[in-house]
């Protein structure tokens, strides 16, 4: 079921335009702005982790009924749903389209602007290049999705996607959720670099990202990459839909096997 859920979802993303309200990010912020009655309540969503236990109710609330009424169809259909929900980037996808154009047509300025809008959509304050962009919305938006609904399923995808998405204070704590909850699709995904790219000039670098020292998954994602690939904005796609595909059929095995 997972492998069909997957290839479902991810054909829907590319060919299916879904209202805004649908995403899963707009639900999340809508629940997070949910009113509720009773100071005490009120007062334990404003700390760090009352926000995160407030807002993964509705992917929890997901899981617990589906697994209540233990309906494999009905597990598929909301499977389905909640992954193409949550992979939703359509602002990358169309800044990508359009700095394509302006590079085709030479130009500078617009291509600038894309690039900064591609910038905002990789939810990165700092300037990269937009190789580096590509890399870091495809892992964010795509590539951890996949991963924790093989490991975890649909609840697990729905909470990675809420910690991706939620409102919250900007703190030194949630640079390190984020550094944990990325730390394993980063690792995985640049170990599908080394089997799809150059393995020989890309395993040191990926070997010293699982060393002692966490290393900022940003930068473990690019540097493999980088030396994986000759990264260019068409080759950095090329790379990461092998990537991709590589572990589909990785999924198809678990699968044939009775693992999934």
């Amino acid at each position: 079921m997972y492998l069909l859920v997957i290839l479902l979802a991810y054909s829907l993303e590319r060919t299916l335009e879904i209202t805004r309200n649908l995403h899963w990010r707009r639900i999340i912020l809508r629940w997070q702005h949910w009113q509720v009655r009773g100071a005490q309540l009120e007062a334990w969503r404003q700390h760090d982790l009352g926000q995160v236990l407030w807002a993964i109710i509705p992917a929890l609330f997901i899981g617990f009924v589906l697994a209540l009424l233990n309906n494999v169809l009905l597990t598929f259909l909301v499977s389905a749903a909640g992954i193409l929900a949550a992979i939703q980037a359509p602002a990358a996808r169309a800044a990508y389209k359009r700095y394509l154009q302006a590079e085709s047509e030479e130009d500078g300025a617009e291509q600038a602007r894309q690039l900064k809008l591609l910038q905002q959509a990789s939810g990165r304050k700092e300037a990269a290049p937009v190789e580096h962009l590509l890399l870091w919305i495809h892992l964010r938006h795509y590539f951890a999705v996949m991963i924790y609904f093989v490991l975890l399923g649909v609840t697990g995808a729905l909470v990675y996607a809420t910690l991706r998405d939620m409102r919250h204070n900007k703190s030194p704590r949630w640079q390190t959720v984020h550094q944990i909850i990325n730390w394993l699709p980063t690792r995985l995904m640049t170990l599908g670099f080394l089997l799809v790219g150059n393995f020989s000039k890309a395993l040191p670098v990926w070997l010293s990202s699982i060393g002692n020292k966490p290393q900022n998954n940003f930068i473990a994602l690019t540097k493999v990459g980088e030396l994986a690939d000759d990264l260019t904005a068409p080759t950095t796609t090329a790379l990461v839909k092998r990537n991709f595909l590589l572990y589909v059929v990785f999924v198809a095995l678990l699968t044939i096997g009775g693992w999934v």
